[in-house]
């Protein structure tokens, strides 16, 4: 059974009632959205992603029987539904809730993979027809050595010496460079939880060895801080939020908000284009 993680702070969370606000209901109604909304998106946006999601989706979701748009543009401003620099919306901090799901999918599949993989080797290995044996007598065999005439003609020929581990494994794919600084990134990174999302956000940055070195240098200052230190590392954000975020400039402290991670303060006047994020809400589905 899918099941999602909820923190006991979520009912006295100054975002819950920002929207609340918004939408004029009660804190305990606008949780209840939430929650819906989050049960949902468990099999409906597995990873977090919103792409092709229209407000009237979210709205039916969250069981919601107000505006769609109005409901949408709410969760948005209240940093509950984050709009990334190329306008995709995503469910914001998507792994902290689904994460045991979302690993356990993932293990699900690699298990699946390795027992497809052991079965086909398996398969490549059944032993074919017996190779023809020298039946000759025993005398005509003594006289050339024990050896046959094909074994005799290979000899005069030449053996092919078998390549070496080392050789075989020569032509392996190298990794990148973008790919190696991220293992190094992930190694330094003291949280880890959300490796796929760490490393999407690391291709979007696709740092240079300059900026790749100011971050671990960062990453190393940031560790021996207050805040990191709190609580057993609690107030440390995960590496996709600190990387979206460009906290490396930030020096020895990360803002509070990177823990938060997004409250944006925009007016409900500013409006928004839906074609940017959602497709058009003309969807009954």
């Amino acid at each position: 059974m899918a099941w999602l993680q909820v923190h006991q702070t979520l009912k006295d969370h100054r975002k819950l009632f920002d929207a609340a606000d918004e939408l004029e209901i009660t804190p305990p109604h606008m949780m209840g959205l939430l929650v819906s909304f989050w049960l949902w998106a468990l099999d409906n946006a597995p990873k977090g992603d919103l792409a092709g999601i229209t407000p009237r989706m979210i709205a039916r979701a969250a069981q919601w029987d107000g505006d769609p748009e109005k409901l949408a543009e709410t969760l948005i401003r209240a940093g509950w539904i984050d709009e990334n620099e190329d306008g995709a919306l995503e469910i914001h901090d998507w792994y902290e809730y689904a994460g045991k799901l979302i690993d356990q999918r993932q293990a699900e599949k690699e298990r699946s993979a390795r027992r497809r993989a052991a079965a086909a080797s398996s398969a490549d290995d059944t032993p074919g027809d017996p190779a023809p044996t020298d039946e000759r007598p025993a005398a005509d065999q003594k006289a050339t050595g024990g050896k046959s005439r094909v074994d005799q003609s290979r000899v005069k020929k030449g053996s092919v010496t078998p390549p070496t581990p080392s050789d075989e494994g020569s032509g392996a794919a190298k990794k990148s460079a973008i790919e190696t600084r991220f293992d190094e990134f992930w190694s330094a990174y003291p949280k880890k939880v959300g490796k796929q999302y760490a490393l999407k956000a690391w291709n979007k940055i696709r740092p240079t060895a300059e900026l790749h070195e100011a971050i671990m240098q960062a990453i190393g200052t940031q560790k021996r801080s207050e805040q990191w230190r709190r609580e057993n590392g609690r107030f440390i954000p995960n590496p996709a939020t600190w990387l979206n975020g460009g906290y490396w400039e930030n020096g020895e402290e990360v803002s509070a908000d990177a823990v938060d991670q997004r409250d944006p303060q925009h007016g409900p006047e500013t409006g928004r284009d839906w074609g940017k994020g959602f497709k058009p809400a003309d969807d009954d589905e």
